[in-house]
């Protein structure tokens, strides 16, 4: 079962309350039918979910660690809290077998990931430009490698073209279950109309410390509509890279700083996507404070704008592989490969193109870029995430594949 819990909701229910705070919801739907109404459906529902919250404490995590997502399965084949409290507490010791998948689309300069949870849900985050091609190599992906005829959870992260204006054609194609997005735009345009129109009633309104449960896989928020995730996550540290101020304004319109950005943990993995937010938002986010922690994975921000990925937030998460969804003329600044080629930790810099305007300082290597100089063949990245913790990514134009081991 999957579950999006608000923050004071998985906060009451991780420490074993019995009654969950009441939550303002947004028109339409409760939050994926998921807070503490739609959790419920019955009291199996529930208990599910008290089982999950007692196998994290167990375990001694704040989010739903493969412990915890046993304790779910327990608690919902109990039908009891006694199930669900007992699977939690033993859940710790079966991890889930299944990997989760994560592929970088390459939909020229726009954005559009795609998570594959270990219970098999689908999660598409941003579907490209208007227009049939993008959609068609999301749509490619998702049937020929996943095999899915559906999708689950559609995250919207802004309402700029090149993330929301797919969206109608994609769930033209195939079904979508619930669209997350920040709520109102706050640059009016025909592409936030037509996506409104789109998803109608199933609309989820999403706020940062939110969660989206997906087995052994837990999406916690942590940016939306300007705001930055309160409190810090536990994996929060100093940021001894923080500027006094900020020099750049650019924000390359206003909806790039309404972003929704999430990060996404399974067992000791951590994968982190903002989606265009800019310096003021991650100042926000990361000083004096890094309320993230470090990642393992990083998709590099605003398809490598330089308007974005400010040292103090790159430098302080100190991923170990970072992901660059830039087109041939679209992001990839050469300031932007320089800050994060000069991050402490990082291994490797994956791209989804090469941009022939920079020199082969600033660009990934060639073996790590998906898509080179000269006609595009639409090659994707993949990253294949073990349980424990090894995690693998690919070039689908060559098939290089490097490991790598997550650092939690």
């Amino acid at each position: 079962m999957t579950v999006l819990l608000s923050g004071a909701l998985w906060l009451a229910l991780a420490f074993g309350c019995t009654e969950a705070p009441s939550t303002s919801q947004p028109s339409g739907p409760a939050i994926a039918g998921s807070n503490a109404g739609a959790v419920g459906n019955a009291a199996a529902g529930m208990t599910s979910q008290a089982g999950a919250m007692a196998g994290s404490v167990a375990a001694g995590t704040s989010n739903v660690s493969p412990g915890g997502a046993g304790g779910a399965n327990a608690g919902q084949g109990g039908g009891g809290a006694g199930g669900g409290a007992g699977g939690g507490a033993g859940g710790a010791d079966s991890e889930p077998q299944t990997p989760l998948q994560i592929y970088w689309v390459d939909v020229e300069g726009g954005a559009a990931t795609l998570l594959i949870a270990p219970n098999g849900e689908v999660v598409v985050v941003d579907a490209g430009f208007p227009g049939a091609r993008d959609p068609g190599r999301i749509v490619k992906v998702l049937t020929d490698e996943v095999h899915a005829d559906h999708i689950d959870h559609l995250i919207c992260t802004h309402y700029h073209s090149d993330h929301v204006g797919g969206i109608p054609t994609l769930a033209g194609i195939l079904p979508v279950s619930h669209f997350y997005d920040h709520g109102a735009t706050v640059q009016p345009s025909q592409d936030f109309n037509d996506y409104v129109q789109t998803a109608g009633d199933k609309r989820v309104l999403t706020k940062p410390a939110d969660k989206l449960t997906l087995g052994g896989v837990v999406l916690t928020f942590v940016t939306a509509a300007g705001q930055v995730i309160e409190p810090p996550l536990p994996s929060a540290k100093a940021n001894d890279t923080c500027p006094s101020n900020v020099t750049p304004s650019m924000d390359g319109g206003a909806e790039n700083a309404q972003s929704v950005g999430f990060i996404a943990n399974f067992g000791r993995f951590s994968f982190l996507d903002l989606g265009d937010i800019t310096w003021a938002v991650e100042q926000k986010l990361m000083c004096p404070t890094n309320r993230i922690g470090n990642v393992d994975v990083f998709q590099v921000s605003h398809h490598g704008l330089n308007i974005s990925n400010s040292p103090q937030l790159v430098h302080a998460l100190a991923p170990t592989v970072a992901v660059m969804n830039n087109g041939a003329s679209k992001g990839g600044a050469p300031e932007t490969f320089d800050t994060l080629k000069a991050s402490p930790g990082l291994r490797d810099l994956w791209a989804l193109h090469q941009v022939p305007a920079n020199d082969a300082a600033h660009n990934a290597d060639e073996a790590l870029t998906a898509n080179l100089a000269g006609p595009d063949d639409a090659h994707w990245i993949k990253a294949v995430v073990e349980a424990n913790g090894a995690y693998t990514l690919t070039n689908s134009r060559n098939g290089t594949s490097r490991t790598y081991a997550a650092r939690q």
